[in-house]
């Protein structure tokens, strides 16, 4: 099999993902980020058994982390009444996998720890057994792409170069912009979503030593809980093994969804001041209690590209967008760190596909054996993840409604049993299946998947790689919460 020399740019997940997957099938990958060190960052993350499995297969030692395993979903009403309840007994063994709740820093941790496995040694490699190298370079922020050559210029001057880079540098990445101009497309920038996001962790000793058992079955009994209510909602699970609380709470702020985000508008600290005003009317106490509770509380702005995007590639076929770079996406599925590893997995095996029998000695033909293979990659993963982003849309608007008319709708659409109608996406067990049963490692569906267009979406299409479900239905437009462009303009699709 030939084999590649690979820039990636960003050591996140997305950047480990991807230099886990291709340094099994032997590639040498360079992974650069601006970071001084690694350190202990974030909150909670889920593991769906689709990204979960693939950790597995890429060495990531899941077994020695301090984890849960999800019970489930729980979507509960602000004033604390259950309103769906969607238990995951069975899902590692219908996919495969279980469902993990995980310190992102211990996710992060593991799999760098799995990539050094692949460090070089003393000028050694592993290339003659079949396996590749990666080397995670630190302190090296990457301010200029180089498309044709191809390669990377870091803020130190320092130039790397490889025969494909990968833009696995984020929400904000540089690379994006630039493919979107060398394809002659219409600018598509980031957006406000409409929502902000705390993300706060808590030690659980306080709700284990509650009186009220409801309270210490959050901690005790690992269900991820969805509070909904007027402008907002919060969700909460248990992380290390009962140690931690992790809460996430996302509210409507007062600017127009749809509006360009700047740049210094991002994430700050915050304490938990305005979240004790903001719910401390009508919401259930256990919500009161959580937003009261000490700990480190930080606020992101939640944002999104303006539409999907359609070109991962630039047309030089040697740099790729991959993960957050190429399709950012609310956190209302917990798919998105998912995504990012489905993405890493099928460059992969996009890569492997074309590269396999290569013997060919020509540069030029080389080049256009990887521009094809990164047409692959983009036609697997372009409508799924366009799918995936329209589905935490429809989600979003939902989750917070005034009470009224709209709202006992929800309520009465998310006590449907496996109903495509129920606007909880994992609610529906097509939609489950279609969801976690997913194997992004087997890119030959994506002939009949890959140039389906977006407006097809909302049918039932098979193929394959399985039928694409329905999409939930949407709240009566007038019910919205959001000032600025509705949910139907930004969907584009006629008549939905």
């Amino acid at each position: 099999m030939k084999t590649l020399t690979v820039v990636v740019v960003g050591a996140g997940i997305a950047g480990l993902s991807t230099a886990l997957a291709l340094a099994a099938d032997g590639h040498k990958v360079i992974v650069l980020d601006a970071i001084k060190e690694f350190a202990e960052v974030g909150a909670g993350i889920r593991v769906p058994p689709n990204s979960c499995k693939l950790l597995t297969e890429w060495g990531v030692d899941l077994q020695s982390i301090k984890k849960e395993i999800s019970k489930g979903n729980r979507f509960v009403s602000w004033k604390d009444k259950l309103l769906c309840e969607i238990p995951f007994a069975d899902v590692k063994e219908r996919f495969g996998a279980p469902y993990h709740f995980i310190h992102r820093a211990d996710l992060v941790d593991a799999m760098r720890k799995a990539a050094e496995k692949f460090a070089p040694m003393n000028g050694f490699t592993d290339t003659d057994m079949g396996l590749g190298t990666i080397s995670i370079l630190t302190n090296s922020r990457v301010v200029e792409y180089d498309f044709h050559k191809p390669g990377v210029q870091t803020s130190r001057g320092e130039w790397y170069t490889g025969d494909l880079v990968i833009a696995a540098d984020g929400i904000r990445s540089i690379a994006r912009d630039e493919i979107i101009r060398a394809h002659q497309k219409p600018p598509n920038p980031l957006v406000d979503t409409g929502d902000v996001a705390y993300r706060i962790l808590v030690p659980a000793s306080p709700l284990l030593q509650d009186p009220d058992q409801s309270v210490r079955e959050l901690v005790t009994e690992p269900w991820a809980t969805h509070w909904m209510g007027p402008e907002g909602h919060a969700v909460g699970y248990p992380l290390r093994e009962g140690e931690l609380y992790n809460i996430i709470i996302d509210v409507t702020h007062r600017t127009d969804r749809g509006q360009p985000v700047g740049e210094a508008e991002w994430s700050k600290r915050a304490d938990n001041k305005e979240l004790v005003e903001r719910f401390q009317d009508g919401w259930c106490p256990i919500v009161q209690r959580l937003c009261g509770m000490t700990g480190e509380y930080v606020k992101w702005r939640l944002a999104e590209l303006e539409r999907p995007l359609e070109d991962w590639v630039h047309p030089s076929g040697k740099v790729a967008l991959l993960g957050d770079s190429a399709h950012p996406m609310m956190p209302y599925l917990a798919q998105g760190a998912a995504q990012v590893m489905e993405d890493a997995a099928a460059l992969r095996a996009a890569l492997f596909s074309h590269l396999e029998s290569y013997s060919s000695d020509s540069p030029e033909e080389l080049v256009s054996t990887l521009s094809s293979a990164l047409s692959l990659y983009q036609s697997c993963r372009v409508p799924r993840t366009a799918y995936i982003t329209r589905n935490t849309q429809v989600l979003q608007e939902w989750l917070h409604l005034y009470d009224g008319p709209a709202q006992e709708q929800r309520d009465y659409l998310m006590s449907l049993k496996d109903d495509e109608s129920n606007p909880v996406f994992w609610a529906s067990e097509m939609r489950r299946d279609w969801l976690f049963g997913w194997d992004a490692r087997k890119v030959g569906v994506c002939e009949d998947t890959g140039s389906r267009k977006e407006e097809d979406m909302r049918g039932g299409i098979g193929g394959k790689g399985g039928s694409i479900p329905r999409l939930p239905p949407l709240p009566p437009p007038a019910s919205t919460v959001y000032p600025g462009k509705n949910l139907r303009g930004r969907l584009g699709i006629v008549g939905y």
